[in-house]
């Protein structure tokens, strides 16, 4: 027999009330998300500062031509960060994937994504998978979300650039997302994104992993042709390089699988289960706070994280217990909810919308617009 299960409120650092297995604890508000995992922290500085010796020696190699740097068969624009996730890279990719199509026509646009997670190895288009599985989650959204786009995976960026030009000879440029460090491609056009603060100068090896969340030192951002940083965020003083403001920002959910934009005027209003598996998942709790969604619990996992039967056997025995048939969850999760539609067949699933709002879309459709022009014909 199920029972009401009063909805919580989501005040700043309050846990969530209950724990599903495999998911990690989540502070909402300023305080930060804790992983709980024992193999990131400050005892690693030892490792750290290691990590970053390899990454300087690394970089000054490409830096005075001893290992090689070229430019891709394709005009690249790549999308890329220094930290570990968070940023951003899907929606940005999608927004300007969007604009690049409306100068160029979207048969001439391209998006080529490492495809993290997938079953697969070498090169392979999205529109040539049968699930995402094969081209992992990111790929296959972009694909469902643009499909006159032309999205691909290689884990070798130049070799998938050669590959995507002999294959469809009518794309004219190809956005990359998450290729800052793969320094054997040189970009024609390099956008980095920011969303945490950087490091104090000179102490950027602190933070990188295993002891902190950036993955490459800060001083990297100095090679960036656009730097994108939250809205309201300080430009670092010594970055010498446009720098362009945006927000991420959220449309009340909608229903899963439908082109109609109902949002929270045909919502529930019984609670929401939240399931995610994104690296920033205090975001999508505030952006729910600003809709006054309910929420009865929050189970959020590692990002990327394939769902399981026992996962959502977990969610269905939480639901029967509390009296909840509706989950709320976020674009790129729900692709890989899709191999458990059968389970769920009861229950209602709903998205939260995410999309990039720019501070001056002028600067970035100016920015566009004269790369575009200074393409060959």
């Amino acid at each position: 027999m199920s029972r009401t299960f009063k909805p919580f409120s989501m005040d700043p650092k309050v846990q969530f009330p209950h724990q599903f297995p495999g998911t990690v604890r989540v502070a909402h508000g300023q305080a930060r998300v804790s992983h709980g995992h024992p193999l990131v922290g400050p005892w690693w500085l030892p490792l750290a500062w290691i990590w970053a010796l390899v990454l300087h020696l690394r970089h000054a190699l490409y830096d005075v031509g001893i290992l090689r740097s070229q430019k891709g068969a394709l005009p690249s624009l790549v999308v890329g960060n220094l930290e570990l996730g968070g940023t951003g890279k899907t929606p940005h990719t999608l927004d300007l994937a969007q604009r690049l199509s409306s100068h160029l026509g979207a048969d001439h646009v391209a998006i080529l994504s490492r495809g993290h997670g997938r079953s697969t190895a070498g090169f392979a288009w999205a529109n040539d998978a049968s699930t995402w599985r094969e081209v992992g989650d990111e790929p296959w959204m972009l694909q469902q979300a643009l499909p006159d786009v032309h999205v691909a995976v290689c884990g070798d960026r130049p070799e998938g650039l050669r590959k995507m030009k002999a294959d469809r000879p009518q794309l004219k440029v190809a956005i990359l997302d998450d290729g800052m460090q793969h320094r054997a491609l040189r970009p024609d056009l390099l956008m980095v994104l920011q969303s945490r603060p950087l490091p104090r100068r000179g102490w950027g090896w602190t933070r990188l992993v295993p002891a902190g969340p950036w993955r490459d030192v800060p001083a990297r951002m100095r090679s960036a042709d656009v730097h994108v940083r939250p809205q309201g965020a300080m430009p670092p003083p010594e970055l010498d390089v446009p720098c362009w403001e945006r927000a991420l920002v959220s449309s009340p959910p909608i229903p899963w699988h439908t082109s109609q934009a109902q949002g929270l005027a045909s919502a529930p209003t019984s609670p929401f289960l939240l399931v995610t598996g994104t690296a920033q998942p205090h975001r999508i709790l505030e952006a729910l706070q600003t809709h006054k969604v309910a929420l009865a619990a929050c189970a959020h996992y590692p990002d990327h994280h394939p769902f399981s039967k026992a996962d959502v056997g977990a969610w269905l025995a939480f639901g029967e217990a509390h009296g909840v048939q509706n989950l709320l969850t976020t674009a790129k999760d729900a692709v890989r909810l899709s191999d458990h539609l059968d389970a769920l067949k009861d229950w209602k699933v709903w998205v939260l919308p995410v999309q990039v709002a720019w501070t001056q879309s002028d600067k970035v459709e100016a920015c566009l617009k004269s790369w575009v022009d200074s393409l060959p014909s």
